[in-house]
């Protein structure tokens, strides 16, 4: 009874990953439904090896095979593993699209492998090794336990997959010719020097200029009342002292969010024809304005900032930002 009812086996642990991996599916599609826009199977899937509508139409089979169909008869579990296949030739697909274009050098990236690599061998190994679900005899206090712990486990998957999505984005950088390169704020000291956030942000940004990428910076933020300037009046002052002429800075001061942020790039772009803009941020803070960006029209690349100094409370700011993504990928007016 103790191995049959173990709570952290292997295919226990592999299963709660494959029932989130369909939770996630099913969101994505469900969202797509309500509104177009919102369908967010190219986070995971689209990478160049299926259309949108393949992809979504196969997302929306491996949810509902896996979190119903399996359990529900012999044959269901079986459909469920072929989906699973056919998934996971997708995602690794992608993975080859990734290796390309790093091998070409129209992507960099900090970490070896993509997600969709990972992902594809998740899903590989449980369609290889997939079984029934066991019989239950007559429930202890114990077993009923252990099933509501096992019930939390793909929500604690679910968690650490966008943890990892948000490593894996963050980690790549996708600068390329653009119109314009926008410049997400950071904190103003109150002694009216740059935070080193907002530091490396904007060094980033001159760099994009300096190599000829874009030809305009957006510097957007807010203020600070105990900053005597705003967040893009300082960076305003960088951008000048790293040789960037001032007719090529537009500064956004209503940047307090990053909604507000891409909202008014969107605006921006509209008004001046730009048909690319390249969005620089920290690592953690690009899947959200990738996919606000998208959701506004726009065809946006983002660019990690280099970082030229430890940042104590990245933990905490990584964690917080799992959360604000989750906010913002189910908030239709996000």
């Amino acid at each position: 009874m103790a191995l049959r009812y173990r709570l952290f086996s292997a295919s226990v642990l592999l299963d709660a990953a494959i029932v989130a991996l369909a939770l996630a599916a099913g969101i994505n599609v469900v969202l797509g439904l309500v509104a177009p826009a919102f369908d967010g199977t190219w986070l995971w899937l689209r990478g160049g090896a299926l259309p949108p509508l393949a992809a979504t139409l196969l997302a929306a089979a491996f949810s509902v095979a896996v979190l119903v169909g399996r359990r529900m008869h012999p044959r269901g579990l079986r459909v469920a593993r072929g989906i699973a296949l056919l998934l996971a030739v997708a995602c690794l697909a992608d993975a080859i699209v990734f290796f390309t274009l790093v091998a070409r050098g129209a992507i960099e990236s900090a970490l070896p492998v993509p997600l969709s690599l990972l992902v594809g061998l998740l899903l590989l190994v449980w369609a290889l090794t997939a079984r029934p679900p066991e019989r239950q005899v007559a429930p202890n206090r114990r077993m009923l336990w252990h099933q509501v712990a096992r019930g939390t486990l793909p929500l604690v998957f679910l968690v650490l997959g966008v943890g990892l999505h948000l490593v894996s984005f963050g980690a790549t950088d996708y600068r390329r010719p653009g119109d314009a390169a926008v410049v997400l704020g950071a904190a103003v000291r109150p002694d009216g020097s740059p935070s080193g956030a907002l530091l490396d942000r904007t060094q980033t940004a001159c760099a994009l200029y300096h190599e000829g990428l874009v030809d305009t910076l957006v510097l957007s933020g807010g203020r600070d009342p105990r900053a005597p300037l705003s967040e893009p009046a300082c960076m305003r002052q960088i951008a000048l002292e790293a040789g960037v002429p001032d007719h090529a800075l537009v500064l956004d001061e209503t940047g307090v969010t990053t909604a507000a942020t891409v909202d008014t790039a969107a605006t921006l772009a509209r008004e001046n024809g730009w048909s690319a803009l390249l969005f620089v941020s920290h690592d953690y803070h690009l899947a959200r304005i990738k996919l606000r960006a998208v959701r506004r029209g726009l065809r946006a690349y983002t660019v990690p900032a280099n970082e030229t100094r430890v940042m104590l409370k990245k933990p905490y700011f990584m964690a917080r930002e799992v959360l604000a993504f989750a906010w913002y990928f189910t908030r239709l007016d996000a």
